[in-house]
């Protein structure tokens, strides 16, 4: 019974293996962020059943995998997470990118560095409307934990962990982490 029920759940998914099989240009990022997911959460599958078990497991990954492949019909089969917005195109983010559990997180930088990760509630945008591209640029490795607001056109340098409910709306140097309403350098 549970072969059956899994074999039934897992048809909604072949049209997101041969987008995957058939997406030539985006199959290094694909293959890199696949990879990192499975090592992030601790799954001892590779390769394909690995990516199967992820597109299963995690909607936030789904959503990602929408995002970078353009295929946002896929949806129409299985939801990825909602609430998670994308305001930018896939080559302004860096290969590797984590998203923990993101709902309500809002992503529209410049751009985003590699191996980044970003938690719920986050959001990355413009300080004003009213200025044209009044948005953040994030390293490399640059944690941001729950909560956090990074506005404004300024710089998150590599390997900064942007700590919970931080708002930031001025330039962090690289290795640092940043706390508080009004952000300060802790280390």
């Amino acid at each position: 019974m549970k072969r059956l029920f899994n074999l039934l759940v897992s048809i909604r998914f072949v049209p997101h293996l041969l987008v995957y099989l058939f997406s030539k240009e985006q199959r290094g990022i694909l293959d890199y962020e696949r990879d990192v997911w499975l090592k992030l959460n601790h799954f001892p599958k590779r390769g394909m059943r690995g990516f199967m078990t992820l597109l299963v497991t995690f909607p936030e990954y789904r959503s990602l995998f929408y995002f970078r492949t353009g295929k946002n019909w896929l949806s129409w089969f299985v939801k990825g997470q909602t609430n998670l917005y994308f305001h930018m195109k896939s080559e302004q983010i860096g290969k590797g990118l984590m998203i923990w559990h993101g709902y309500s997180t809002v992503l529209n930088a410049k751009r985003i560095g590699e191996n980044c990760q970003i938690w719920q509630n986050v959001t990355l945008g413009k300080k004003t409307i009213y200025e044209t591209d009044d948005r953040p640029t994030i390293g490399n490795n640059v944690s941001m934990c729950t909560g956090s607001v990074i506005v404004g056109d300024i710089s998150i340098g590599n390997g900064v962990i942007v700590g919970a409910n931080a708002t930031v709306v001025k330039n962090v140097p690289e290795k640092c982490t940043v706390v508080g309403s009004a952000v300060r350098i802790i280390k």
